[in-house]
């Protein structure tokens, strides 16, 4: 790109609102192709934010700290996305089908397995401590991008959904405890006592969220709404909900877990409220505009040129991190009494990781853990797990009978 159209370019994208437009055009575009072909949009609109990134075109620059190019405001804008992509999925969840020991049986195997083997590759390929930390990256599954895959099959609902869903939400949430655990054999300062207090965190913060939700806002949401009706205001009640998904992300990162774990509690709260179809239909509006924003962004962030320099310890972390999903998930899915080809779906739902998994390597990275090669190792690790995903999952998917829309 010669020098004269980057400026040109630079000098646009520091418009917020011309910035808003090339990306929503961009994913649009992305979205249109990818659907073309059977392809689920999310993995268009990665591939199309790796495209316009420094990997390819160079439109949107790599950051000074290893992250997105994309300013400020786009990025809380992009987070704005995932918080809305989970709540909605969270409105389709029974909070009983979700919250079960099916899914902490699987999410315990999709923690300690893929931990081991990434720490067992990265000591193979001479990492010392910080093989450790590299486990660790291996450990959170992407609920954002597998939730979008079974909510764009229209599978949401379904036994196999729920399985997923529910465990990579505790996933999420051990994937956190881990990252503090290796940090502190890393740095050989261990604090039991702060990691205890962590996980008790987070379990009172589903379990009380979820009650305090489903039992006492949700009734204050129905009440706010039909006064809103009175009063000609009739989104008075998803304004508030969307208000208390907010509320729990802020709640859930002040705790140290992910906003998204906060947003999804908070939409299981409304899933047994007589307005979830009204919510249902506010959410799409606002996920067809920030969604997109998300997975492109993640895209952005990524720089294909960084890895070469360890292309083969990428690919060999890859691959394990591929296998140890299936084989961490799959074989506890089975064991609870799955199919043979619905605990496939599982473990393969499992797969993908990429917003934990960044926050867990830019930590690293930040505090000199890990140097920038295997950061940029990571997210290529990231992006691969994230776009081969949702092919294998809609083939596992069809030998279990399963029948997405569109098939």
């Amino acid at each position: 790109m010669s020098v004269v159209l980057q400026s040109i370019l630079d000098t646009l994208l520091e418009e917020v609102w011309f910035e808003l437009t090339f990306l929503l055009a961009v994913s649009l575009f992305a979205a249109f192709v990818f659907t073309r072909f059977g392809q689920p949009k999310v993995i268009g609109y990665i591939v199309i934010g790796v495209i316009i990134g420094p990997s390819v075109l160079g439109i949107v620059s790599e950051g000074t700290d290893g992250a997105s190019g994309l300013p400020e405001t786009i990025m809380m804008l992009s987070e704005m996305g995932a918080i809305i992509l989970l709540f909605m999925i969270g409105l389709e969840c029974d909070l009983k089908e979700i919250y079960t020991r099916k899914s902490i049986m699987i999410a315990l195997g999709g923690v300690i397995v893929p931990w081991f083997i990434g720490y067992g590759v990265a000591h193979m390929f001479g990492y010392g401590p910080d093989a450790i930390f590299i486990g660790a990256t291996l450990v959170a599954t992407s609920v954002a991008v597998t939730a979008s895959v079974l909510s764009e099959l229209g599978l949401i609902g379904t036994p196999v959904a729920y399985a997923v869903v529910g465990a990579a939400v505790v996933d999420d949430i051990l994937g956190m405890v881990v990252l503090g655990i290796s940090k502190g054999l890393v740095q050989g300062n261990l604090d039991a006592a702060g990691i205890g207090l962590l996980v008790i965190g987070a379990v009172l913060f589903v379990v009380v969220g979820a009650y305090i939700g489903s039992r006492f806002l949700a009734k204050i949401v129905f009440d706010v709404q039909i006064s809103g009706y009175r009063r000609k205001m009739p989104m008075s009640g998803f304004i508030l909900a969307l208000a208390i998904a907010f509320l729990y992300a802020f709640v859930a990162e002040t705790i140290q877990i992910s906003a998204i774990v906060g947003a999804f509690v908070a939409g299981t709260a409304f899933s047994g409220s007589a307005l979830r179809d009204g919510f249902r239909k506010g959410t799409q509006y606002l996920e067809a505009v920030f969604v997109p924003l998300f997975f492109v962004s993640l895209g952005t962030a990524v720089n294909i040129v960084n890895i070469w320099d360890s292309i083969v310890f990428g690919l060999v972390l890859t691959a394990a991190a591929l296998a140890s999903k299936v084989i961490g998930c799959a074989i506890p899915a089975r064991y609870s009494g799955m199919s043979k080809w619905d605990s496939v779906a599982v473990g393969v739902g499992m797969m993908p990781r990429l917003e934990i998994a960044f926050i867990i390597a830019y930590y690293g990275l930040s505090t000199e853990i890990i140097g920038v090669d295997v950061y940029s190792v990571v997210v290529f690790m990231g992006l691969v797990t994230a776009l081969v995903t949702p092919p294998i999952l809609k083939a596992a998917l069809r030998r279990g009978g399963h029948k997405p829309f569109g098939a």
